[in-house]
């Protein structure tokens, strides 16, 4: 025999799912995807491609004498990269209930995302589609959870 609900029943229990859903308290899952992100990224630099799999243009000349010997982009002095990819470094990370934040302050980062007249453009930030999809797997499981509570 088939359960009925009341107009009342379900008005309350949607008013709960929204009421909760507002409140979803889902920064440790958005911290620790942050985290999935900056390895992401970190693999993207050492790969020389941008985070969605496209190769970044080479270097067009070695560098000199004192630099870093390899002939992967972006990856000079290191600073760039682990100033995403490091806690000690110091990344821009914002994690609310809602939303999350990673980047960097490194002056220059902006001339090697986007190019310049002179420098190509290699980006280096970006979500990957495995990433996105990771999101939204994460959070649908958390939204899920805070559901079945009610």
């Amino acid at each position: 025999m088939p359960e009925t609900i009341t107009t009342s029943e379900l008005s309350g229990f949607l008013n709960g799912v929204v009421q909760r859903l507002a409140e979803s308290q889902a920064s440790d899952i958005l911290s620790k995807w942050n985290d999935d992100l900056a390895g992401d990224l970190g693999e993207s630099f050492l790969d020389s491609q941008s985070p969605g799999g496209i190769a970044w243009a080479p270097l067009k000349h070695p560098r000199p004498p004192g630099h870093n010997p390899g002939m992967r982009p972006l990856i000079d002095t290191g600073k760039l990269m682990q100033s995403i990819i490091s806690n000690s470094s110091g990344p821009i990370e914002t994690v609310t209930q809602d939303s999350t934040l990673l980047g960097t302050s490194v002056y220059y980062a902006g001339f090697h995302q986007y190019g310049t007249a002179t420098i190509p453009a290699r980006p280096f930030m970006g979500i990957s589609e495995d990433l996105q999809d990771s999101a939204v797997e994460k959070l649908g499981n958390h939204i899920m959870t805070v559901i079945d509570a009610i």
